[in-house]
């Protein structure tokens, strides 16, 4: 049976899938879960049981999501819908760019070289929470390895692709199974419960909730921090309202832009919902 037509999603200007593509090619956490072309992506979701590949490629106006083979409306609507939420095609940039405008020189230039991007996430909440986990006191290439491996071993093979595991998936993994994979034993015993206690919570909750409810409710799991619960309403949900900024991961590419000049506060105030998108920006220059 031949594949559906593509859909077509409405996208808000200015966007490009091209400084998305870019940034999907130079994100090691990501960078190999996808086919990455000069103008598409392709990649794979597991959804209600069902392996779906996915195609993006930017058209006139609007993000264009192809997906193969014959699939439930519902299976086929949230595919579509976490497809184009991966490459951050509803948020609306216009309230920040404005905001940068007064911001100093140097960042204004980080905004112009990457005009259009919008917030690439992770793919799914199931593989932010995983990575939040991995990521914990490690370097990015070797958290990125962990995943990699992590997907090896368990995720669902969809073509020559493989999507990571839904979260029903995931709670059938036992903690030997998992540090068998990474080789991390600590991590391996983490996971489980963060997995369960996360999936419990549910996305709904985590993306709708007000943002300082959802934090406490995420740093109720054992193993959940300040820094993974940050990562994934941010990385995961695109919830742009709050960054730790005194961490060392922000403050330190934030002192090399603003030098002397670098406040928390200040940079509160100016940005306030948007500052998980000043944060983004900084991190890619960085």
């Amino acid at each position: 049976m031949e594949a559906p037509a593509p859909r077509l999603v409405p996208v808000r200007a200015p966007f490009s899938l091209s400084k998305a593509l870019d940034f999907v090619r130079r994100f090691p956490p990501c960078s190999a879960d996808f086919v990455v072309g000069d103008d598409f992506l392709r990649g794979a979701l597991s959804i209600d049981g069902h392996g779906v590949g996915f195609e993006l490629r930017e058209a006139s106006g609007a993000l264009s999501v192809g997906l193969d083979g014959d699939l439930p409306k519902a299976v086929a609507d949230r595919a579509v819908a976490l497809a184009a939420a991966f490459v951050g095609a509803d948020d609306s940039l216009e309230a920040f760019y404005a905001k940068a405008a007064g911001d100093c020189a140097p960042y204004r230039r980080i905004v112009k070289s990457l005009f259009g991007l919008h917030h690439v996430r992770f793919l799914t909440l199931a593989e932010i929470t995983v990575y939040g986990v991995l990521m914990q006191r490690t370097p990015i290439a070797m958290a990125a390895r962990q995943k990699r491996a992590f997907l090896r071993a368990f995720g669902r093979k969809v073509g020559d692709l493989t999507a990571f595991p839904s979260f029903e998936e995931l709670a059938q993994l036992s903690e030997a199974d998992i540090a068998c994979a990474i080789g991390h034993a600590r991590k391996a015993a983490m996971l489980p419960r963060i997995i369960a206690g996360v999936a419990a919570l549910g996305e709904t909750f985590l993306r709708t909730a007000p943002y300082d409810f959802a934090s406490a409710a995420l740093q109720d799991i054992p193993g959940v921090g300040p820094f993974t619960a940050a990562a994934i309403l941010l990385r995961g949900l695109g919830r742009m309202d709050h960054v730790p900024l005194e961490m060392p991961s922000f403050a330190e590419p934030a002192k090399r832009v603003y030098g002397a000049a670098f406040d928390p506060r200040t940079l509160r105030a100016r940005y306030q919902e948007d500052l998980g998108y000043w944060a983004y920006y900084l991190k890619i220059a960085a």
